[in-house]
């Protein structure tokens, strides 16, 4: 409801309250007003001294004579008698040309109309009267006057009124107009307003201007909506930071996400010492698993800032997830290292100090010992952001975030991906050709069922330094340097399943510390036609005990990765390499496999495929062959709560893969990969055993993800992913093949599978 008040002349423009712009009339700004303007100022100290109290320039310049100003200019004639120029004859200046031939005679014409040579040219007879010498000759030259006065201009040195007259009183000068813009604050009652004035939206609410594409007349409206709403998901919407929501520059954008994943696997799984399933006395038991992942999440971030182009001035964000987790495995101790689930009791017998224990009655497939439900709420992200200062006029910058807040030290997440309570200092440089990132973060413990953040020290710190530098060598490449400090101080400590994750029970148990700098370089980008993303690092440092080796150890381990893939229109080709070092000698004094911090690779498949999604317990043990969402197989408890271990059998991978986007709205992904160990001594020694191969097996996987609105609202992605043992895989789940006496083994239960798989079904909201 615009309030209109009627105006003429010209406006100026000024701040009203939120959402509007006042217009003064011309009425509203006369100059003739006794008053100053707002960018006069009326002086009301003592006044100048005059001229001849006080004279600014005791050397006053003296004026040089002017004689072009002077009057009474006369004439002399003088009469020359030296002696006159010598003639010609006497000085040729071409003495050349008296050795040209003479001009032939012109030849006799044989035809009629034959051309005529011209004849060359004969300078006229000079006449006697101008022939030299000449004498006496005569020449003039104007003499100025004997005494000339210079005469100065009038014009300004007439006598000064007496209003001008020095010393003047209350004078008037003009002060130096602030360019910031500060809005002024109105209320909405129309008598706050200034006179003549009326109120209008402001640039966030202008509405967009029809627009005609044909010549029939019809309008059509580029945008849905000409001003902002309130809530809406695809249309402006001030909840989405469209509009600012206080003032003209704090805005604030609200974000509601869910993401479902659920997952059929099929995992090496050990039947422990009570199998689900009766008559059961394998190894290895069922091995099918069902999990299901729900994650809601709000995010609210509050900034106040201008535009895209300048980077915001301060930041607050605030993001609570709630996760809600569904297993169901087919043997016992998945869920709970209790064979009698996590509640307790184990068919009918519930109390373990019955003097007289009797076996199950029926299978424990689908109670509480063998699935699990939980959930979990959590402050994952909540941070504060300082833009500190501008570095150039193109807004090169620095910046301090400190809280709760994602942050990957690399391209593609090989050494630190995680979200963690850190302070941070970033920007950029030289147009932002520099990027550069200072971070150090004092790590949480993480929720042993859905890995979110907790309250809890984990008593680890990180340091990460790096820089990217763009169009490094070559346009379109983008190089990385990074320095990594992992000081992890270790302890002894528990998971809410009430299994030991530090120190690992693996080796000799010892609560020990592992202190590991990482000295990387990588890059991402293209080289003309080649696309290119690659990375290394040089692990160093010491653990003061490792549970394998039996000693401490020095850390010397390198890991390498190299993507190379071309775009063909719609298809990207790509081949790609992983290495990660192992330990040859498992109880030396040098721990040569490579581990990283907390990993979660996009590397030949990524979420996809079986072999970087999976994890794998290792034969029974309480550590793990490979950690889930990672590449290396480390020997660590876990991932989140673990330590790293750097005497492990390290990891060679080497793919072919291709992403096709086969529709504007659907996007399909293939690969290939055969893996294999580097070394095989860390696995020897943990299983007591010398018969294990370096084959992994192969990798192979297929994904889908089908964007319905062509925007990241919505996003579906499914896939499926399978594993081909190879002979070491098997020789480290090796089956118990020796029958046993009283057991029914009919089915067979404990056969190790010849076909992994891993199916994804992953659904995601985003408002």
């Amino acid at each position: 409801m615009p309030l209109r008040t009627l105006h003429s002349g010209w406006a100026w423009l000024c701040l009203a309250a939120p959402g509007l712009l006042l217009i003064p009339s011309a009425e509203a700004a006369d100059t003739n007003t006794p008053g100053p303007k707002p960018s006069q100022v009326i002086s009301v100290g003592p006044p100048p001294l005059a001229p001849t109290l006080f004279d600014p320039d005791p050397n006053p310049l003296q004026f040089p004579p002017i004689p072009w100003a002077t009057t009474n200019w006369s004439r002399r004639v003088f009469i020359d008698s030296n002696a006159p120029p010598a003639a010609p004859p006497q000085f040729n200046p071409d003495p050349g040309a008296s050795l040209a031939p003479p001009p032939s005679p012109p030849a006799p014409l044989l035809f009629p109309g034959e051309f005529i040579p011209k004849q060359p040219f004969v300078s006229p007879m000079i006449q006697p009267e101008h022939a030299l010498p000449r004498s006496p000759l005569r020449r003039g030259e104007l003499v100025p006057p004997v005494e000339a006065l210079p005469q100065f201009p009038t014009e300004g040195t007439e006598p000064l009124p007496d209003e001008l007259k020095l010393p003047r009183e209350k004078t008037r000068r003009n002060l130096r107009i602030d360019q910031t813009w500060h809005p002024r604050e109105y209320s909405l009652s129309s008598e706050t307003y200034p006179t003549n004035t009326q109120p209008r939206p402001d640039r966030w609410r202008i509405g967009f201007t029809p627009w005609k594409r044909y010549t029939s007349g019809v309008t059509e409206q580029p945008y849905a909506s000409p001003s902002p709403l309130l809530w809406h998901p695809y249309r402006q919407s001030v909840l989405k930071g469209d509009a600012p929501v206080l003032g003209q520059d704090i805005f604030l954008n609200l974000t509601a996400s869910s993401q479902t994943e659920l997952e059929f696997r099929r995992l090496p799984t050990p039947s422990g010492v009570s199998a689900a399933k009766p008559g059961a006395a394998e190894f290895f038991g069922d091995s099918e698993q069902m999990a299901l992942q729900q994650n809601f999440a709000v995010s609210a971030e509050l900034f106040k800032g201008e535009a895209a182009f300048k980077p915001v001035e301060w930041a607050l964000k605030l993001e609570p997830v709630f996760n809600l987790n569904y297993l169901n495995a087919r043997e016992t101790g998945v869920v709970s290292p209790d064979p009698r689930g996590s509640i307790g009791g184990h068919g009918d017998s519930d109390n373990p100090n019955d003097d007289e224990i009797q076996p199950a009655p029926g299978s424990d497939r689908g109670t509480q010992h063998t699935t699990r439900t939980k959930g979990y709420v959590a402050l994952q992200q909540v941070f504060g952001e300082l833009h500190l200062s501008d570095l150039s006029d193109n807004y090169d910058f620095i910046a301090a975030r400190v809280g709760n807040q994602p942050f990957n030290s690399d391209f593609r997440g090989f050494l630190f991906n995680d979200i963690n309570l850190g302070a941070r200092l970033f920007g950029n440089a030289d147009n932002n050709r520099w990027q550069y990132n200072a971070a150090l973060f004092d790590m949480r413990e993480k929720d042993t069922y859905s890995d979110l953040n907790t309250f809890h020290s984990r008593n680890q710190q990180v340091f990460i330094a790096n820089a990217y530098r763009q169009d490094f060598l070559w346009r379109g490449y983008t190089a990385q340097w990074s320095l990594h400090a992992n000081l992890d101080h270790g302890g002894a400590h528990y998971d809410r399943t009430g299994t030991i994750v530090r120190p690992a029970p693996i080796g000799t148990v010892d609560e020990h510390e592992v202190r590991a700098y990482y000295l990387g370089w990588a890059g991402d980008g293209h080289i003309g036609w080649l696309n290119l993303s690659h990375a290394f690092y040089q692990a160093l440092g010491r653990d003061t005990f490792n549970g394998l080796a039996g000693r401490p150890v020095d850390i010397n381990a390198q890991m390498a990765a190299l993507e190379l893939s071309v775009d063909r229109d719609w298809v990207r080709y790509k081949a790609s390499l992983f290495y990660a070092s192992g330990d040859s000698e498992t109880e030396n004094v040098t721990g040569q496999g490579f581990d990283t911090i907390l990993d979660n690779p996009n590397f030949t498949g990524g979420p996809f495929s079986y072999w970087t999604r999976q994890g794998f317990n290792l034969a029974g043990t309480l550590v793990n062959l490979k950690q889930r969402g990672s590449l290396v197989p480390n020997l660590r408890t876990s991932k989140t709560q673990g330590q790293a271990n750097f005497v492990n059998p390290g990891v060679f991978i080497g793919g072919l893969g291709t992403e096709l986007d086969v529709l504007p709205k659907l996007r399909a992904f293939l690969n290939a990969n055969y893996v294999r160990m580097i070394h095989t001594e860390a696995i020897q020694t943990a299983l007591l055993t010398d018969q294990v191969n370096e084959e992994i097996g192969w990798d192979l996987s297929l994904g889908v993800q089908y964007r319905p609105l062509l925007t990241d609202n919505i996003i579906l992605s499914a896939g499926f992913g399978v594993l081909i043992p190879g002979r070491g895989f098997k020789d480290i789940y090796r089956a118990n093949t020796d029958p046993v006496p009283g057991f029914d083994r009919a089915d067979r239960p404990g056969q190790p599978d010849g076909f992994l798989y891993s199916g994804l079904f992953a659904l995601t909201f985003v408002y």
